[in-house]
């Protein structure tokens, strides 16, 4: 039995259409209970059975709780765990219940379930993760430093505590946010799947992850460990490398007897911005990649439901009648280009770039792979800085306009006359968007077109994990052009990097 697979497969049989319960003929006949026959002045249910069954079902398909069956010609992806659960117990921050973001029941259900999560079986030795990134980093930055984290504890024997991705710790369940109601708490489980989600480790004298929720009811206050990371991190000196520093802490973890050990919330996290956006990170990468954190991260089997439902955004035809959503393909998606072009508020922070953090030669941590073809020197900027030509050289890294675009564009697929298809991943508005895909398009013939997350067609619980559908599909994408000092970015190129089926020479920078 793969465990791996068998640990992150969706329960769609609780779902099944329950048999209808049988009459209760046989159940009174002989009870000695007497059947009276019908007044001449009741119904007879029989006669309007039809009609009111008609009525019962008009009223489900306005309601919204009908759910057709997809014909032979519109075939959709397999259905995934359903989340339909939206408590409206949970007041939304200002006081109305929620009308449509969901609260990923099931997920959190499912990760209850998990069986390290049963106490009748050995007791994991579990470990916190470090500190509560997800309240403060977006995603990439989450990603990449959960994916540290883990190895780490891996590499500690220890069990890794995974985490919600957390825009507000406490309060409200649904919350208010860039003016949308949005989930305060998603279940890791609803992004990725694989180890890091609690799967099946695959590898020797190393415990499954369990949750916080977990770790928190089996470790109490009085029997953790909380390490705060400065004293060990000063010892380490301003230059470690990654590798460096999880020597350092494996031994530390090592020498710790206690099974609950966790690092201080106030302490600073052991791989954050100062270590990821330097190409301190890029000499783990060889032992990560054999580990079973990357070597079997996969996507959750929601995200792989968004990708496949919209897949012919991204390929022509995958070969496949009914996909896996338990297992994460890593096949390239021949033909496609991705397009990475963040905007959101890079407006800013591309002239405020942080100096204690820049450094000249340098993109974000894992873009700067020696086998990747574009290296660009940065200059060196300050808040004092007032050289245009310094902030214009840096602007065009991270927020190029529509013309730069499409010049880039088409220096890399200019001899890639295959490439048919583009999907531009970014949160740009839509008229922002359908410029930059007018521009392309009169610059070059797509055959299969251009599309952007607008296009999707996304569930409802897909929609607060887009992002993660969108660094697949660039995972998988031929060709790959993104922003060199994006978090979102470095991310993607660690799995393209980990991927033997693509080329290096064909991720390329703004």
């Amino acid at each position: 039995m793969n465990l791996s697979k068998q640990s992150i497969r969706p329960n769609i049989d609780n779902h099944k259409t329950l048999p209808s319960s049988s009459q209760p003929d046989s159940a009174t006949a002989g009870s000695g209970v007497d059947r009276q026959k019908p007044r001449q002045w009741e119904f007879h249910w029989a006669s309007i059975a039809p009609w009111l069954a008609a009525v019962v079902i008009l009223w489900v398909m306005s309601s919204g709780l009908w759910i057709p069956c997809p014909t032979s010609q519109h075939r959709s992806a397999p259905a995934v765990i359903a989340t339909t659960d939206i408590d409206t117990r949970h007041a939304v921050s200002g006081g109305s219940p929620p009308q449509g973001p969901p609260l990923y029941g099931a997920y959190h259900s499912r990760e209850r379930n998990l069986p390290q999560h049963n106490l009748n079986l050995a007791l994991p030795y579990p470990r916190r993760a470090p500190r509560n990134i997800s309240v403060v980093s977006e995603w990439g930055s989450y990603l990449q430093e959960m994916i540290l984290d883990a190895y780490l504890a891996y590499a500690s024997e220890r069990a890794y505590v995974f985490d919600n991705y957390t825009l507000e710790r406490e309060g409200a369940e649904i919350i208010s946010s860039n003016g949308h109601h949005t989930p305060a708490r998603i279940p890791l489980s609803a992004f990725i799947s694989g180890p890091i989600a609690g799967a099946y480790m695959h590898a020797k004298n190393v415990p499954r992850a369990v949750s916080r929720e977990f770790y928190q009811s089996v470790c109490p206050e009085s029997d953790r460990v909380v390490i705060d990371t400065r004293k060990i991190q000063a010892s380490l000196g301003a230059k470690a490398t990654v590798s460096q520093i999880i020597d350092r802490w494996v031994t530390e973890l090592h020498s710790i007897k206690s099974r609950c050990v966790e690092l201080a919330e106030n302490s600073p996290p052991l791989f954050g911005y100062e270590i990821m956006n330097t190409d301190r990170v890029l000499d783990v990468f060889p032992a990560l990649s054999k580990s079973p954190i990357l070597a079997r991260f996969g996507w959750s089997p929601l995200v792989l439901h968004e990708f496949y439902k919209n897949v012919g955004y991204f390929a022509s035809s995958l070969g496949w009648d009914e996909p896996d959503l338990t297992d994460t393909s890593t096949a390239p998606l021949r033909g496609l280009l991705v397009l990475h072009i963040p905007r959101g508020d890079y407006g800013t922070s591309c002239h405020d770039l942080d100096p204690e953090y820049s450094q000249p030669n340098s993109f974000a941590g894992l873009n700067n792979f020696r086998e990747l073809p574009d290296k660009y020197l940065l200059p060196k900027l300050n808040h004092h800085s007032e050289s245009t030509a310094e902030i214009e050289m840096v602007r065009k890294y991270c927020l190029p306009s529509i013309p730069e675009v499409v010049r880039k564009v088409h220096a890399v697929v200019r001899h890639a006359q295959h490439i048919t298809r583009v999907y531009v991943m970014s949160d740009a508005e839509q008229p922002w968007l359908n410029e930059l895909k007018a521009a392309l398009s009169a610059a070059h013939e797509w055959a299969h077109g251009i599309a952007t997350r607008h296009n999707l067609q996304l569930s409802p619980e897909g929609q607060f994990v887009a992002e993660a559908v969108d660094m697949y599909v660039a995972q998988r994408a031929e060709m790959f052009i993104a922003n060199g000092l994006s978090s979102s970015t470095s991310s993607v190129v660690m799995l393209r990097m980990n991927n033997p089926d693509l080329s290096p020479a064909d991720t390329h920078f703004w």
